[in-house]
């Protein structure tokens, strides 16, 4: 069996006032397995992927700890640890795909670059891997691509051309934060196959950032709810939309649209709005807005309990399959 592509623990993200953004989060990306990490705008879903890489913003700390493959312990505190792993050991690609572009430099030498420079392969192989990758992704001729600046690339040539980049030193952890969102729906369910086909091969851990409930289904083994930095719940993909173990989880799948379906209905919206960081309600920072709310919701934290391959953050989860 191959290592966890990463394991995560009690990964948490505070201000430098002090006010909590993320807290408690365990996670665990298989190698050759892909996991959807989902929730609403806010939720923590960018900032637990990048505490969890060491690339944190100014104004943000970590705390927790990470192990890429069958590597040592890193403190997340230390983010001067993790970040030297990144390339081989894990790439990311960010929302925002013209952070990754140097503009005054062509799309090829830009491609080809880093895997040159930290001697994982010589130029010709770079060139040849950025030609293959380049046709996967429905790009143009790498001839005609290679030569252009960033500024003349469209959006979702950009989104492409990020992608390939992030896949050039083939990491054994890839986490890629809403790597579709400026594709139109052809190029977004090719794209998803490719991220599938490559955490297929067994030596890559996927870990896919998203608000969209229905791709991250449809290509993800297994899902992690995230509601107010706190994992709401985990588990596998197709036992977590038959039976969600938390109420907000159930409310994300019933909102989800059906286009299989032949009814016309009205579908339902989560009230409220999510609370800010620093600003969590007591008890269960979902109780506000869970429409199955008891006493004890409002007055005690729930602990995130586990069950085999399950877990969720409710005082009344039922981890059965």
């Amino acid at each position: 069996m191959n290592a966890p592509a990463v394991v995560v623990e009690d990964l948490a993200v505070r201000t430098v006032s002090g006010a909590e953004v993320v807290s408690g989060v365990n996670l665990v990306v298989q190698a050759g397995r892909m996991v959807g990490l989902l929730g609403e705008t806010g939720a923590g879903k960018t900032v637990t992927a990048r505490a969890m890489l060491g690339l944190l913003p100014r104004g943000l700390k970590a705390a927790g700890r990470v192990r890429f493959g069958r590597g040592q312990w890193l403190d997340l505190s230390k983010p001067d640890t993790v970040v030297p792993l990144l390339g081989r050991m894990a790439g990311l690609m960010l929302q925002d795909p013209a952070s990754a572009f140097d503009p005054v430099q062509r799309i090829g030498p830009q491609l080809v670059e880093s895997v040159v420079r930290n001697r994982l392969m010589s130029k010709p192989e770079a060139v040849a891997r950025a030609e293959e990758l380049c046709a996967k992704l429905s790009l143009p001729e790498p001839a005609s691509l290679f030569r252009l600046f960033p500024h003349e690339l469209s959006g979702g040539m950009s989104q492409r051309v990020a992608l390939a980049m992030t896949l050039m030193p083939a990491p054994e952890l890839l986490v890629v934060d809403e790597p579709t969102s400026a594709l139109d729906a052809n190029l977004r369910v090719d794209a998803l196959r490719l991220l599938r086909d490559i955490a297929g091969d067994g030596n890559t851990g996927m870990l896919l950032i998203s608000h969209d409930l229905g791709l991250v289904s449809h290509f993800c083994d297994e899902i992690g709810i995230l509601y107010a930095g706190h994992l709401a719940e985990l588990g596998p993909t197709s036992t977590v939309l038959r039976k969600p173990a938390h109420p907000y989880t159930r409310t994300l799948v019933s909102c989800s649209l059906r286009l299989n379906s032949s009814n016309r209905v009205l579908l339902p919206t989560v009230g409220g709005e999510p609370p800010l960081p620093g600003d969590w309600p007591s008890g269960c920072y979902f109780h506000p807005r869970c429409p199955a709310a008891r006493e004890k919701c409002r007055d005690q934290t729930p602990v995130y309990v586990t069950a085999g391959a399950r877990g969720a953050a409710c005082h009344f989860a039922d981890l059965e399959d």
